[in-house]
């Protein structure tokens, strides 16, 4: 059963609108729609990624305001405001695409900074004749799948207004990618150029998910 149906209707006011509910089909367009917004999020961060304040430029691109990563605004209207608000017309929420995590300015940035360093990596390793020991590949590569697994956990927390279990989240993200920041120097390449170029962007990128951790643990302290 779909989350916009209902087992049962006694006075049967949803009858109408049983074709709200999506298919699979219409969840697969939402999920490919979804992969564009994090390709735009990548496109935008590489436009500006040698401006200091590379996060809240991508930011600006993207559309976001500041209190979009945290989701925490509260909305205050007096009872005029309160007034104005009228009901949905139903055409219109036929036309919606619903609110899931994957629009939540966290996952959608993480989602990105995060595929940047897996598909580096991945190219830091082919045709290496300088192979890492298993173990290390290893422990890199849980260590940020610990870190991402974290951020989009912090993510929904953010979303159910969860926040202090968000920070809890934020914590251990921010602890397993600073084993990973450790962890990715101990790699080599017989290409000295390739690899100081990767250390370089891999680096930055890492600084920028720490960065944002930091700014959504202090905004869900105050």
């Amino acid at each position: 059963m779909s989350q916009y149906e209902f087992e049962s209707n006694h006075d049967g006011d949803w009858d109408d609108h049983e074709d709200i509910a999506w298919n699979e089909a219409d969840w697969q367009k939402f999920l490919r729609n979804s992969d564009k917004e994090v390709a735009r999020f990548i496109a935008a961060y590489n436009k500006v990624k040698s401006d200091p304040d590379r996060l809240d430029a991508t930011a600006t691109i993207m559309g976001w305001h500041r209190d979009d990563w945290s989701s925490m605004d509260e909305i205050d209207m007096d009872d005029e405001d309160l007034q104005k608000i009228r009901p949905v017309d139903i055409e219109e929420v036929r036309k919606m695409d619903p609110y899931t995590i994957h629009r939540h300015p966290v996952y959608i940035s993480s989602t990105a900074l995060f595929s940047y360093l897996r598909a580096a990596w991945d190219q830091l390793m082919r045709n290496n004749r300088k192979l890492p020991e298993a173990s290390l590949s290893w422990s890199y590569s849980s260590s940020l799948a610990d870190a991402e697994k974290h951020c989009v956990l912090a993510a929904n927390c953010l979303d159910l207004g969860d926040f202090l279990l968000a920070i809890c989240h934020l914590k251990k993200a921010h602890s397993a990618l600073n084993e990973s920041m450790r962890l990715n120097r101990l790699f080599s390449h017989h290409s000295e150029k390739f690899y100081t170029n990767y250390i370089k962007e891999t680096d930055l990128r890492m600084h920028d998910l720490r960065e944002i951790f930091l700014r959504i643990i202090q905004d869900c302290r105050r």
